[in-house]
């Protein structure tokens, strides 16, 4: 039970006390010694679960599923230098996703620092590279300030990750209560008259908006608005971490290339271009110099991120503030909009043609089609299988935004974070479908222990072709016509991911056709608990 609030808390009951009146309701973690006293502290609670991950970068990539799909901070404690150090990757994936959350590690007792004890280390410093404020706790009375400053920061725009090393005997020692919780203000509205007047005179099939991730987290209804005011067609950003719009809807034209050529060529036919959000134009590979749009054309950027604009391609005019109180403000004043004669609500691009449920051998298409038409409603898709990705997203058919979450960069995510996921949408009813490749899979195939052990809802799909065959296409593009490969194949010896999976006390079963497709994803989305199928792709050579 908690611990009487009048008298002064160690430091680690004061940890669960902020953490409760910042609403976390989840601690994922991977406990060590230097944490005994946190874990000690939460077991004496019974308003914080301890989500139990057994490596550090599954642990925070939990943590990162949970924060996407919640929106609210996460909230995760790792075990000194060797810890932090294994989340490091998944802290990556955070970072470029902007995704609150506060990372904690537990520091070696401060009184023996200068010996150098086994797993001390300067936690701030390798931490500070990939979070937005990286900070070792000093004294008792610092560390309620500290956490509280943590999830302020995790939650102002630019939202991402924070980090705060935790000394182990500041955890056992009392010290003040917890310092009242600061809000976190957003900032007001940006002015939106000179953009109302340069869209008044744009035709609106002259238009091009293109949502970032900001739009699906924190403006998905006014991102919706917008663009039925304007009837004006929306893509995706370049690089997404999540869809920021409806793709069920008349006006969604899909993500843009994550080439600057790719860019250039959907966005050629377009005089204004409205960017909602940051990052919207990222390059995957390989290189090109640009530009991304034409020279007559105008890009105009509204983010509530001050240094994003102008970055990959100039922008005449940058507004700064709050993204849902501006796109509304701008949609109110365009309310009164006139709409010509040749200005109609252009036609969305028709949903694939379903390739579901038949005999023949299963290729990247056929698995993606399949996989949408035995969706359930409202379920949430977490995508980490390259092979696959193009043609699932063509095929969703997603009604709400947020529904479908991308790698934000190193692979071993999708896994974790489904975890995450699952535990956001708990009491819900929703479904969670996590499609990853055989290579993305053996990242953190530690996850599915975690799944089980919480009986979530998530059917794991693992799309197995036996190499790694993103990196096969982008040596093609490097070197076509070379084929002689090295390290790229995993097939000798071949994994058998049905055992893995029933390893970590997850049900599971391999399947090789359309029709076998179709009745284990229907199956799995029947039960109650995490169900993984392997797909056995035909294997097929490498683009040239």
């Amino acid at each position: 039970m908690p611990q009487d609030r009048f008298v002064d808390p160690t430091g680690a009951e004061l940890v669960c006390r902020i953490l409760v009146d910042e609403g976390v309701t989840h601690v994922f973690g991977n406990p060590g010694t230097t944490e005994i006293p946190f874990v000690r502290a939460l077991a004496r609670r019974d308003d914080i679960e301890y989500v139990l991950g057994l490596q550090e970068a599954t642990v925070v990539a939990m943590a990162d599923g949970l924060a996407r799909l919640s929106g609210r901070p996460a909230f995760v404690s790792l075990h000194a230098a060797a810890g932090l150090g294994n989340g490091i990757g998944a802290l990556t994936n955070a970072a470029a996703a902007h995704v609150p959350m506060v990372v904690t590690a537990g520091q070696q007792d401060q009184r023996h620092l200068l010996s150098g004890p086994v797993l001390a280390g300067d936690l701030a410093g390798l931490a500070e590279p990939t979070v937005k404020w990286a900070h070792e706790v000093r004294t008792r009375a610092e560390v309620g300030p500290s956490l509280r400053r943590a999830f302020r920061l995790a939650l102002s725009p630019p939202t991402g990750p924070v980090f705060l090393s935790l000394p182990m005997n500041l955890l056992d020692e009392r010290g003040p209560r917890a310092p009242e919780r600061t809000p976190a203000s957003l900032r007001g509205a940006a002015p939106v008259e000179e953009l109302t007047g340069l869209l008044a005179r744009t035709p609106a099939h002259e238009i091009a908006l293109v949502y970032g991730d900001e739009v699906a987290r924190s403006a998905a209804d006014e991102g919706v608005a917008l663009a039925e005011a304007l009837r004006a067609p929306v893509w995706g950003a370049s690089w997404p971490s999540a869809n920021p719009f409806p793709t069920t809807h008349a006006l969604w034209r899909g993500y843009l290339p994550p080439t600057a050529s790719g860019i250039h060529e959907t966005l050629s036919d377009r005089r204004l271009v409205l960017v909602l959000g940051a990052r919207a134009f990222l390059a995957y590979f390989p290189y090109a110099p640009g530009p991304v749009t034409d020279a007559d054309t105008r890009v105009v950027q509204i983010s509530a991120e001050p240094d994003d604009a102008g970055r990959t391609t100039p922008v005449e005019l940058a507004l700064h503030g709050d993204l849902r109180a501006t796109i509304a403000r701008l949609s109110t004043a365009l309310t009164d909009r006139p709409c010509s004669a040749d200005e109609p609500a252009p036609a969305g691009p028709e949903a694939a043609a379903e390739q579901a449920g038949s005999d023949g051998p299963l290729d990247a298409r056929s698995v993606a089609h399949t996989l949408a038409a035995t969706l359930p409603d409202d379920a949430v898709v977490l995508d980490e299988a390259p092979v696959t990705t193009d043609d699932l997203r063509q095929a969703l058919r997603l009604r709400r935004p947020n529904r479908y979450q991308w790698v934000a960069g190193g692979l071993g995510w999708a896994m974790p974070a489904a975890v995450g996921a699952a535990l956001a949408a708990a009491g819900e009813g929703k479904r969670v479908l996590c499609v990853v490749g055989d290579g993305s899979a053996l990242y953190s195939p530690q996850a599915l222990w975690t799944a089980a052990r919480h009986r979530l809802p998530i059917t794991y799909v693992v799309v197995n072709n036996r190499e790694y065959r993103v990196l096969k296409d982008n040596w093609q593009i490097h070197a076509p016509g070379d084929h002689d490969y090295l390290a790229l194949d995993l097939d000798h010896p071949r994994i058998d991911f049905v055992a893995l999976a029933r390893s970590m006390g997850v049900e599971a079963r391999s399947v090789t056709n359309g029709e076998e497709l179709r009745r284990a994803l229907l199956d799995s989305h029947r039960r109650e608990g995490p169900f993984l199928v392997e797909v056995r792709l035909v294997t097929q050579r490498a683009r040239p």
